[in-house]
């Protein structure tokens, strides 16, 4: 007998990874994540990855900030579904991002306004953009999702999904922080953290400078979080610096780390 028989409910959570770098070059996908087929965290890869049908399943998608490797998969995720969507797909984020996704991509110059776009064959926009509370539970599909800001260049939130009594933290782009550690100690039924480290030790600079972590300051986060039990799951990597930044986490020890590939179905 399989779980995934319609007579059987669901109570897993099913995270698909689409893409999981910090760069893109042939083989290595820009960050995008699936969860239970239907919410999408950030869309860096997406459309390179989920056919027409799978792009026609995601009903809402959570963007974690606004830089292009998180988001440029939502601009043609919007072309592909136009006169091909069910309903409107609910983008969400906290106020800068919409505010920047409004502005910067989705503003008629860039790319068209999917959010007002209508006409034969589609009789509503494809994309709605919504506003999430930071730090307030927001019941979202199947899932509970919690908003929390994190340390980066641009405003960046960390996403805490919630589903069949089970929490993913998906912490996204970085530098080291404070706020969500303190909130994840206090999540008993935490199942796991998508962690980045994009940069090797020896770009120390780099990394604070563009406020993202390197296998040294990634094992100074978890060390916050004070459940080493919990798994960390490793991404964000420099295709450019991947080799060199794995062997720099294999060295560390005391921690659950596995290094995300693209492909890669995990089941909470």
């Amino acid at each position: 007998m399989t779980l995934y028989r319609k007579h059987v409910k669901k109570t897993f959570m099913k995270f698909r990874v689409l893409g999981c770098s910090g760069g893109q070059i042939p083989g290595h996908n820009l960050s995008s994540f699936l969860i239970n087929d239907s919410l999408l965290i950030d869309a860096g890869s997406a459309t390179s990855v989920l056919g027409f049908k799978a792009q026609q399943k995601i009903k809402n998608i959570l963007i974690t900030h606004i830089h292009l490797d998180h988001v440029m998969g939502l601009a043609t995720i919007a072309d592909n579904l136009y006169g091909n969507c069910e309903s409107t797909i609910n983008v969400w984020g906290i106020n800068d991002v919409i505010s920047g996704l409004k502005s910067s991509l989705f503003n008629d110059t860039i790319w068209p306004d999917f959010t007002q776009i209508t006409g034969d064959g589609q009789d509503w926009p494809v994309l709605s953009f919504h506003n999430l509370p930071e730090e307030e539970p927001m019941p979202i599909g199947d899932s509970t999702v919690t908003a929390v800001r994190v340390n980066h260049i641009v405003p960046s939130v960390a996403f805490f999904v919630e589903n069949h009594q089970k929490t993913l933290l998906v912490v996204g782009d970085t530098g080291p922080t404070e706020r969500v550690w303190n909130i994840a100690r206090g999540k008993k039924n935490l199942c796991a953290v998508v962690l980045e480290a994009s940069f090797p030790n020896r770009f120390q600079d780099i990394a604070d400078m563009s406020r993202h972590l390197t296998p040294r300051m990634l094992a100074q986060e978890v060390d916050k979080l004070r459940k080493p039990s919990v798994p960390i799951l490793v991404t964000h990597l420099k295709p450019q610096f991947r080799n060199e930044i794995i062997a720099e986490l294999k060295k560390l020890r005391g921690y659950r780390l596995r290094v995300l590939k693209q492909g890669d179905t995990l089941v909470f």
